[in-house]
């Protein structure tokens, strides 16, 4: 609104307060007259001072924005208004315009009584009307006709010296050689200013282009435009091309509210509005929560294992000039009833450490229980974790963080309890009547005591001594905050007002920011991860990861980015930095630290879920999704027998891991997978049984979940980062891109991409039919065509590829898998087979044939069925065997002669002693291939088989 504009363009202090305080009964006409009343007053003090100004008028822009001749706006003083004559104001809109019928606010209806044809600010009914604070702006505004023919500068003043300091600048960056210059930020201005003096240090007057519209200066006096240009401009690594008017001025370059904007020198804020008088107030009644240290009720017991043995701790050596300042602060422990002196004796006597505040230099007293410790039950109260606490956030906007003040202490210990807390010091025995800091108990007694204490509350959660009070709007925060605050009273907790933060739009807890837009990670956490250095060893780099896994949850492919530094972590690996470690360190940072920064929603219970994941070769990737926004991402590295599975095995496992991940947000809802494989599809729909055996286990574990799965394709999936992750050269992936541009098959691929492919095979063009099968896995990015994670590869590179495939001459199925984890075209696979099979060190060096594998023989039924016979010889004499295939029994004779009447003989004799069997199997020798044996199985009737000739390995049970 005009009213607005005038009220942010005015420099007098003053008169701006004197504007603000009037609130949202100021109008506009009121407005103009206090400020003509404040320059006519400033001019008359001058004329009695003596003081003239000079002939010369410094022009300064404040507030330039769009209007025209039927635009109302701030001028100075006419005689006619000096003489009494003031200008005719419109009923309607409460604004200045010649043709009434004209009027802007014929047609609307007036937000203040609900009737049409006027404005609010012209509305003449007295019911009571209060302004509303609205969330969107339609184009039903209050304001004037604009003028797309002439520009307004108002509030030119004569001496800017004065008012330079409370105004804002920046240094901005222009033109191809990016000169510095001082810019004005003016919030109120829709166009941008620079002196004619100024431009000639930038690119000179001569290239100007002409000026399409007028600028006139306060009171409607025109300033002399030159022209207009167009500015590359840069600040703090933003850039923009901005639109400059040339003026003959000596005021200042402005920068307008628009390219405030772009340029990120400025942030918008709408209808925000604070009142804290409510929360001080609220702290104000409950003072007594913020002073001394609270009393839970009731006594905490500290269980021991009755077999434990007690341990006595000699007091340990204490410098001399910390043991006066150790005796003041037990003593001061001492008034305030957290220990006691101890003179009788007890069993447990523990060592004392004491530790000097870096900050403060205050002492701090711990205990050292580890062998006490050992000695202690805990009762494993369940800690809530961070996911707990934001599942509960949606539509939270304000927050409170508490702090309950030296936490711990405020649980009594029982006299027997307090007694295994005895300390050691150079100036006696003490033992703690309240819980000490460094028990393994402590912390599952003080959540349950917290859990106890604010259960059943709205909008409070707490995590150990860390409360966090929430609500949608402040109405609710502070009635969240009122109910905290009077049960913690009534527990009798005592509070840090030091490390308390009350009704803010933006919290840090637990190492991330909670704001009303979602969870951002801490700025210090992002600050540290920018600033690390690479690690020197297996320990820093131990610590580095584990600093980046708490902020996993911002980080998608997490794992399949930082695979290389965790395999230096494995067992008998030695630490060996090179510069595959150093590019996944600095992708690392990248990720984390990215600008602007990763925000996560905040999940709600009743909005659409979708889980989208994705599987590459090393890892898998998951991220949950509503309204398209994330709430978590998640990663997982594969292992070496994990990196094996087919791919339609690796995209299950990926949604099977993002169900598991996210169990405790999509079990016993209904939610959408979304996946780019398309063939998951069709195998969830089949019957368990059809699957092979590695996907029914996973389908089995699945089944407890209530999903639908959609196939789409990887470019819309968050988790799918293609580009980044192939393991190709920058100056190899500009050379595909270049490439692919002038490939016109690619050329036509990318234009079906774009406007979507066919219904029907027949209508797919000629070009790009072979890629018809695979059309669902195709997409574009980054500039290079892609069937899922594979490149597909130009026609002019094609012939150079297949010879660095067949570099090493390492067959044909080794090239095909090497081609095949990054690179794609149709016929691929042949062309390789053909490449290889011309290549002499590649035939020299091939493989024979396989061999077919041996048959297994059936197992008979029963005994004496099927039997094998052969000849061998042993210490010069020859042998015949038979060998029952059923029980493995065998009958040794020895032969005098092998011809086959001989071998007939004997046979006869074991067939007399076990009966004739209804199989002999044997090898092909002359005395089973003859006619005389042939006529002894027909007439004795059993079968005889023979086994395939010169191949020993399929000799039957004989052998």
């Amino acid at each position: 609104m005009v009213r607005d504009r005038i009220v942010f363009a005015i420099n007098s202090a003053k008169v701006k307060e004197k504007l603000l305080n009037y609130g949202p009964d100021l109008t506009l006409e009121r407005a103009i007259d206090i400020a003509r009343s404040h320059e006519i007053a400033q001019g008359q003090l001058k004329s009695m001072a003596g003081q003239h100004s000079t002939t010369h008028t410094q022009q300064v822009a404040h507030a330039v924005f769009k209007g025209g001749n039927k635009q109302k706006h701030v001028k100075t003083t006419t005689r006619a208004e000096r003489d009494g004559i003031r200008p005719t104001t419109c009923g309607r809109c409460a604004q200045v315009h010649r043709d009434r019928e004209k009027c802007p606010a014929l047609g609307r209806q007036c937000k203040k009584c609900g009737k049409p044809n006027h404005f609010a600010k012209a509305c003449k009914s007295q019911q009571t009307w209060k302004q509303k604070n609205v969330h969107a702006v339609n184009n039903d505004t209050e304001q004037a006709y604009e003028s797309p023919q002439e520009f307004f500068i108002y509030t030119i003043t004569k001496d800017h010296s004065n008012v330079i300091n409370e105004q804002a600048f920046a240094e901005i960056e222009e033109g191809s050689e990016l000169q510095k210059m001082k810019y004005k930020l003016d919030t109120g201005a829709q166009v941008n200013i620079i002196p004619e003096n100024k431009i000639r240090d930038v690119i000179g007057v001569s290239q100007l282009n002409p000026a399409t519209r007028r600028l006139s200066g306060y009171g409607g006096e025109p300033l002399s435009v030159r022209g207009t240009c167009r500015l590359q401009c840069k600040h703090k690594g933003t850039k923009a091309m901005q639109e400059f008017y040339v003026v003959d001025t000596q005021a200042p370059p402005i920068l307008g509210l628009r390219a405030c904007l772009e340029m990120d020198l400025i942030k918008l804020v709408l209808s925000v509005q604070t009142d804290t008088r409510q929360s001080d107030d609220l702290l104000s009644e409950f003072a007594d929560v913020f002073e001394g240290i609270g009393e839970f009720p009731g006594e905490c017991k500290i269980h021991i294992d009755p077999n434990a043995v007690p341990v006595v701790y000699p007091p340990r050596k204490i410098p001399f000039t910390l043991r006066s300042r150790l005796k003041e602060e037990l003593e001061r422990m001492e008034r305030q009833g957290i220990i006691a002196k101890v003179t009788e004796p007890t069993d447990w006597v523990n060592a004392l450490v004491v530790v000097e505040k870096p900050r403060t230099g205050a002492l701090h007293i711990c205990l050292d229980p580890c062998d006490l410790n050992k000695a202690i039950k805990r009762p494993h109260y369940p800690l809530p974790t961070l996911d707990d606490v934001i599942s509960r956030l949606t539509g939270a906007r304000y927050f409170s963080v508490l702090d309950a003040r030296s936490g711990y202490w405020a649980i009594k210990l029982t006299e027997e309890s307090s007694k295994l807390t005895t300390f050691n010091t150079v100036v006696g025995r003490y033992r703690f009547l309240r819980l000490p800091f460094g028990i393994i108990s402590a912390q599952d007694e003080f959540q349950r005591k917290i859990d106890e204490t604010y259960e059943g509350l709205p909008g409070v959660a707490a995590i150990v001594d860390d409360i966090l009070v929430y609500g949608r709007t402040k109405d609710e925060h502070d009635k969240n905050l009122r109910a905290m605050l009077e049960r913690t009273r009534e527990k009798g907790v005592h509070l840090n007002p030091e490390k308390s933060m009350i009704c803010v739009p933006e919290v840090c807890y637990f190492g991330h920011r909670l704001t009303h837009d979602g969870i951002k990670p801490d700025r210090e956490k992002i600050k540290a991860i920018k600033e690390m250095e690479p690690p020197k060893n297996k320990s820093e780099l131990e610590t580095i990861l584990g600093m980046i896994n708490y902020l996993s949850r911002f980080a998608p492919r997490l794992a399949e980015i930082n695979a290389p530094l965790r395999q230096m972590l494995k067992q008998g690996n030695e630490f060996t930095w090179d510069e595959t470690h150093n590019v996944a360190f600095q992708q690392i940072k990248d990720l984390i630290t990215r600008e602007p920064g990763p925000v996560l929603a905040y999940y709600n219970p009743n909005e659409e879920l979708r889980l989208q994941v994705d599987a590459s070769k090393n890892g898998l990737g998951a991220v949950l999704l509503q309204q398209e926004k994330p709430i978590a991402y998640a990663s997982k590295s594969l292992t070496e027998t994990e990196q094996n599975y087919a791919q339609i095995e690796k995209e299950l496992y990926a949604v099977l891991f993002g169900c598991k991940r996210f169990h405790q947000y999509v079990y016993g809802r209904a939610f959408i997978v979304e996946s780019d494989h398309k063939p998951l599809e069709s195998i969830l729909k089949k019957p368990l049984s059809a699957a092979p055996p590695r996907l029914q286990r996973m389908c089995l574990q699945l089944q407890k979940y209530d999903f639908t799965l959609l196939h789409k394709p990887g470019k819309e999936i968050p988790v799918h980062t293609v580009i980044s992750n192939l393991p190709v050269s920058d100056e190899k992936l500009a050379e595909i891109r270049e490439a692919t541009k002038q490939d016109p098959q690619l050329t036509a691929l990318k234009r079906i991409i774009h406007t979507g492919w066919p219904e029907t095979r027949r209508s797919c063009p000629p070009l790009v039919l072979e890629f018809w099968n695979h059309r669902d896995e195709i997409s574009f990015a980054d500039g290079i065509v892609l069937k899922g994670e594979k490149i597909i590869v130009p026609q002019s590179l094609r012939n150079n590829m297949l010879q660095k495939i067949h570099t090493g001459h390492m067959g044909v199925e080794k090239s095909k898998q090497r081609a095949r984890d990054v690179l794609f075209w149709p016929g691929m696979g042949k062309q390789i087979e053909e490449t290889v099979q011309k290549c002499s060190i590649c035939l020299t060096h091939c493989n024979s044939n396989q061999r077919e594998p041996m048959i297994a023989h059936p197992i008979p039924k029963h005994p004496w069925q099927a039997v094998a016979t052969d000849l061998f010889t042993w210490q010069s004499e020859k042998y015949i065997i038979a060998v029952d295939y059923y029980s493995r029994f065998f009958e040794l004779e020895k032969l005098h002669s092998t011809s086959a009447a001989a071998v007939i003989r004997k046979l006869k004799g074991m067939f007399a002693r076990h009966g004739v069997p209804e199989k002999i199997v044997s090898d092909n020798g002359p005395q089973y291939s003859s006619q005389e044996f042939s006529a002894f199985a027909k007439q004795w009737d059993f079968v005889h088989t023979t086994t395939s000739p010169n191949r020993k390995a399929y000799t039957h049970k004989s052998a």
